[in-house]
């Protein structure tokens, strides 16, 4: 409910406004500049989700993708494709360890000795499905049973390479891990991308903006957003991928056709 001063400050405001010009003429320019700036701002979130190769109307949905795009600046496939599930670098903390973790060892199990460093526990996202709401067709995780780990580390390495804008700063055949960056077209920004070839034939991607980095300098390290980029690098990686892999299952069923007899 409005209460008398609030009226009566208002009726200032209008008074002050109709019968001084110049106040009159610079919230008119004010109210045209907000309007200007917002349909550039609007205009160019848009022009930027294109370039990413993502839209604000696939599932899960208008208000859910907008929201994502202008919030979190990190991507990562998981086995629900959840929205929520962030990219861990290695130099960001690690999570806090587990009551299973931290749980007094069975009987007959054994210690690892105090000079031997303790065994990397890889932290993966919670396997329950995920709401309706939060799932992102892009980010459900890509499995190629069947296929040799090497040989899916060898094809992420050459669809990579096939790539435009993305550049490997590290691949390392033991952790079966790739390391990229990811340059943009237009004002060069990097991200950082990682690849990971899972021994169960799943192949991991993981996408943080470079403004999210611990070391960035720059003035829009400000902005939570990313605009559907990291979205955009993984499904681009395994839209990428997916060809590469339907040509080693043909070749494989043409080997197991050829030893059969006639």
């Amino acid at each position: 409910m409005i209460t008398l001063p609030e009226l009566v400050v208002a009726f200032l405001v209008i008074a002050v406004m109709i019968f001084v010009p110049f106040l009159r003429r610079l919230l008119g320019l004010i109210v045209r500049l907000a309007i200007f700036f917002a349909a550039v701002a609007v205009a160019a979130a848009g022009v930027a989700m294109i370039m990413n190769n993502e839209t604000i109307f696939e599932r899960p949905g208008f208000g859910q993708r907008v929201t994502r795009f202008v919030t979190m600046n990190s991507a990562a496939a998981s086995q629900s494709g959840s929205g929520s599930v962030t990219c861990q670098m290695g130099n960001q903390p690690q999570a806090a360890p587990t009551a299973a973790q931290t749980a007094p060892l069975k009987h007959g199990a054994k210690k690892a000795p105090a000079n031997e460093p303790a065994p990397v526990r890889r932290l993966e996202p919670v396997a329950t499905p995920a709401p309706l709401d939060d799932v992102y067709p892009e980010l459900i995780r890509r499995g190629f049973p069947g296929i040799s780990r090497q040989e899916l580390f060898q094809l992420s390495q050459a669809t990579i390479n096939s790539l435009g804008g993305w550049k490997t700063v590290k691949a390392d055949p033991r952790t079966f891990t790739i390391d990229c960056i990811y340059t943009t077209r237009i004002f060069k920004f990097e991200d950082d991308v990682k690849v990971t070839v899972q021994p169960s034939g799943e192949i991991d991607v993981c996408s943080r903006s470079g403004m999210a980095r611990p070391d960035a300098t720059s003035m829009l390290r400000y902005f939570p957003g990313d605009l559907g980029a990291n979205i955009g690098h993984i499904k681009e990686f395994y839209e990428a991928l997916e060809p590469k892999m339907d040509e080693v299952y043909k070749e494989e069923q043409d080997k197991e056709n050829a030893r059969k007899p006639h």
